[in-house]
């Protein structure tokens, strides 16, 4: 089975960021659904305002970009889950494509950090107003998520106030 590493957080923990210096790290493919949902023009459509894509939208694309790795590759998947719907989707899907998850990364935030961070990049759906909604629909659907992979033994909680390269430092640190 591919081994395949979930960075979990709100937005603006630096998930994409983390994404990038593992999949150089270990010689595999960060995929972060927030890139694959922009860049998909039905998806943009639908989070543009801050709400999260429906989960049939979601997991199509997660699972044509999944199906696209080679199996020797790792993959960092940034993002996604965020809803127990999501969860049961990964554990349903994942063996067909020969992926199995084998750790997940809750980069964790407070909202103060994210809307400085967020604010730096200028992208549309960074607006503060689109950021506490992010916040919102976060809170309301991904805390049973989290729990599902701390039972599961596969959570580790990395701090993710502090600069790009402690983070990374944290990250790896507890992937080790």
């Amino acid at each position: 089975m591919g081994k395949l590493i979930v960075l979990m957080g709100p937005t603006g923990a630096g998930k994409s960021v983390q994404g990038d210096f593992l999949a150089e790290d270990l010689g595999g493919v960060h995929l972060s659904s927030g890139n694959l949902l922009r860049r998909d023009p039905k998806a943009a459509a639908m989070i543009a305002d801050g709400k999260l894509a429906p989960a049939a939208e979601v997991e199509r694309i997660v699972g044509e970009a999944v199906a696209a790795v080679p199996d020797e590759q790792p993959i960092i998947l940034d993002g996604f889950p965020r809803t127990m719907s999501n969860v049961r989707w990964m554990e349903a899907e994942l063996p067909a494509y020969g992926r199995e998850v084998t750790s997940v990364v809750l980069i964790e935030l407070d909202l103060e950090t994210s809307l400085k961070r967020l604010g730096l990049r200028e992208r549309a759906d960074d607006a503060p107003e689109v950021v506490r909604e992010k916040w919102n629909e976060y809170a309301r659907n991904t805390q049973a998520a989290i729990e599902h992979y701390e039972t599961l033994g596969l959570l580790r909680r990395v701090d993710g106030r502090g600069d790009i390269e402690t983070v990374r430092r944290l990250v790896r640190a507890v992937l080790a």
